[in-house]
């Protein structure tokens, strides 16, 4: 199980370098200083960090190997343990938007201990919490795609671990209406139910005119099939914002039973694959189930700059939007 150990241990490794950064020396000030910085670039995909990737993916490849020599007992003990990691990884989440300030502000030293990075995984390099070392908001965002990439080959592992058990299982007999016994063998599987978001009537038009602005001209077309037809883009549309702020007005719409027809896990995987975000730098980022889930279905704090706000008058709903400042601009 040598690979299935490398594995989780890199995924749970977090490895901050230290590097130069020039810093306002108070804020809103044009005076600059040189300072040591967190930076993780390197355990992304972005900025040419390719490698990061292939190293993982080549690492769970051997882990499922691994997996494969084992009997039925063993598989579901390592599951057990995967599903410990994945837990983690959701609380880590949770206190990532917990702390989540927007893009142009800045962080205190303190934040790896304030989203506890130290005691949820390993955090090489890490400075104390009083240090003079620079927290940038280009490095929060960097640890976001840090953590959904380790996710990613966390969960597929996973998923091929779950059907290694499954196969393992013999067949099952199960008596139908008419009392007929029939085989299904653990590769049948039943299809499930597809839901998707239904907007009340008379909010559609509303929610797209509020996300227009946030998209380019090209892509409203297709924003508006989605929304209202629920045709899917051939490519995930940019939304121009953080990715908070979209999930917040998906949130605040399901929240106030203006979408309805689907569970907020629902909503979170039918969001997920049709949008990116972009980066403060400009970089479309990916919107994942897993950073979904940790803004829509649990009790984070709320937005701190939403795009639309929603009013009542009498049984008629109203979604408002939210000027942006200057800084969203």
């Amino acid at each position: 199980m040598q690979h299935f150990k490398e594995f989780l241990t890199r995924i749970q490794t977090f490895t901050l370098q230290l590097t130069n950064q020039r810093v306002p020396v108070k804020a809103a000030s044009n005076e600059m200083r040189e300072m040591p910085g967190y930076d993780i670039t390197h355990e992304t995909q972005y900025y040419n960090s390719f490698s990061y990737k292939s190293e993982l993916r080549v690492l769970k490849d051997m882990a499922f190997i691994d997996v494969l020599a084992l009997d039925k007992e063993h598989i579901g003990l390592q599951l057990v343990e995967l599903n410990k990691v994945k837990n983690r990884f959701k609380e880590l989440w949770q206190n990532y938007h917990q702390h989540y300030h927007d893009y142009h502000q800045e962080y205190k030293a303190s934040y790896p201990f304030a989203i506890r990075l130290d005691t949820l995984f390993i955090a090489h390099n890490l400075q104390g919490d009083s240090a003079d070392v620079h927290v940038s908001a280009q490095f929060v965002e960097d640890l976001a795609d840090s953590i959904k990439l380790r996710e990613l080959f966390l969960k597929e592992l996973i998923q091929e671990t779950e059907a290694t058990l499954k196969k393992t299982e013999p067949a099952i007999n199960v008596v139908s209406s008419q009392s007929e016994n029939i085989q299904l063998s653990p590769q049948e599987t039943v299809k499930p139910v597809v839901r998707y978001p239904i907007f009340t009537d008379g909010t559609t038009e509303q929610f797209f005119n509020v996300l227009k602005p946030y998209f380019a001209q090209e892509d409203h077309s297709n924003l508006s099939d989605l929304l209202f037809k629920n045709i899917e883009p051939g490519v995930p549309l940019i939304f121009r914002g953080n990715g908070n702020q979209l999930a917040d007005a998906f949130k605040q719409l399901f929240d106030n039973n203006i979408i309805v027809g689907c569970l907020q896990t629902d909503l979170e995987k039918w969001i997920a694959p049709k949008f990116l975000y972009l980066s403060g730098q400009g970089h479309p980022r990916e919107l994942t189930e897993d950073y979904l889930n940790s803004l829509i279905s649990t009790k984070t704090r709320p937005c701190k700059s939403p795009i639309l706000k929603i009013e009542q008058k009498g049984a008629q709903f109203l979604i408002l939007p939210v000027p942006r400042n200057k800084k969203q601009q």
